[in-house]
């Protein structure tokens, strides 16, 4: 007989419902590989729940319905948090939000207390780190949630560049669309390896194979009530190609180097030479999307000289070089795929 894994899917309102599916997916697909490997048993039992067992309407309008409520924690052996919340909820909107699910909390650190494997993909991590069960652990989430997720549990080692951070039978993952990473994590380790590779060439999942960083879109602080660092920031966003040179920018605010410093990082949480070089790379992800540029032009239009010195600065930011960004993202891919038609 085969040995059920029960898997309980958690439905939470406003969630990605494409991750939850996918989530789904990918064990079906770990279900049919193993079946035709006769040294693997188990099977995957999963089942979609929520909080009172009711229908939850995702991010996109669309209802989907529960097939039973909360579970007795003693009998899930995984429980996984495909979505939270919206990654574009603020702070107070996003303590609010994790409030009205009190219920989920609890039940998850209880879950997690019987002996159950706890995961969660995207912003699932904040309903983990909200029963206390990453405090003190490494832990990731979707990267436009990350200052929301710093402000509210300051306790938590965020590593925002990483896809998944598992420790303590609790497991998070980035992205809602990078599911497969946390799901085939979990094959892995119960279902074995021949079983996460054939289910990862079956759904054309790469698994963890890169970091958040190439996929961020860098947004600039600008709620900070400070008047004068918001002009000095528009003044860098027009003049970002121009050479840095923190005295004249300083006295171009009526400012002392040390005083438009010390505001400038408390108003951005980034030193102006920073923030000018976040904008040129920036600047030179737009062009390598974009445009055939060679790349050395782009580096020299974002007021670089030092070509190596700014790929240096692009992989550190990125993750990627400034060849392999064009190729994952720039607009010859979708070209080739044209022409094939």
């Amino acid at each position: 007989m085969n040995a059920d894994i029960a898997t309980a899917i958690v439905l939470s309102p406003q969630c990605v419902l494409s991750g939850v599916m996918g989530v789904l997916d990918v064990l079906t697909t770990a279900n049919y590989v193993a079946q035709r490997l006769p040294d693997v048993s188990a099977r995957f039992r999963p089942t979609l729940v929520s909080a009172g067992g009711v229908a939850v309407q995702g991010s996109n309008g669309l209802c989907l319905p529960a097939k039973s409520d909360l579970p007795d924690p003693a009998t899930v052996r995984i429980a996984i948090v495909p979505s939270g919340p919206p990654a574009i909820f603020g702070p107070a909107r996003m303590r609010a939000t994790l409030a009205e699910q009190a219920r989920l909390t609890t039940w998850l650190r209880d879950v997690h207390a019987a002996g159950g494997t706890l995961a969660s993909c995207c912003t699932g991590s904040f309903q983990l780190a909200a029963a206390g069960l990453l405090d003190g652990k490494l832990a990731t989430t979707h990267w436009r949630a990350e200052e929301t997720f710093r402000a509210l549990f300051p306790q938590v080692e965020l590593r925002i560049d990483s896809l998944l951070q598992a420790e303590d039978r609790v497991i998070t993952g980035g992205g809602a669309q990078s599911f497969s990473t946390t799901i085939l994590w979990l094959i892995r380790q119960y279902l074995g390896e021949d079983v996460a590779t054939g289910t990862a060439k079956l759904m054309l999942a790469e698994g963890h194979v890169s970091g958040q960083n190439a996929f961020r879109q860098w947004l600039p602080q600008r709620e900070h009530g400070d008047e004068v660092i918001a002009r000095a920031q528009a003044w860098l966003e027009e003049n970002f190609t121009a050479p840095f040179e923190l005295e004249a920018f300083a006295a171009r605010f009526a400012l002392t180097p040390r005083t438009l410093m010390r505001r400038f990082k408390q108003a951005t949480g980034l030193a102006p030479l920073q923030y000018q070089q976040r904008l040129r790379v920036e600047a030179a992800k737009v062009q390598l999307e974009g445009s055939q540029m060679h790349v050395n032009q782009i580096v020299w239009q974002t007021g670089y000289e030092d070509v190596s010195s700014f790929q240096r600065l692009f992989k550190r930011e990125t993750g990627l070089t400034m060849v392999e960004y064009r190729q994952r993202f720039g607009g010859r891919r979708y070209d080739s795929a044209r022409s094939a038609v």
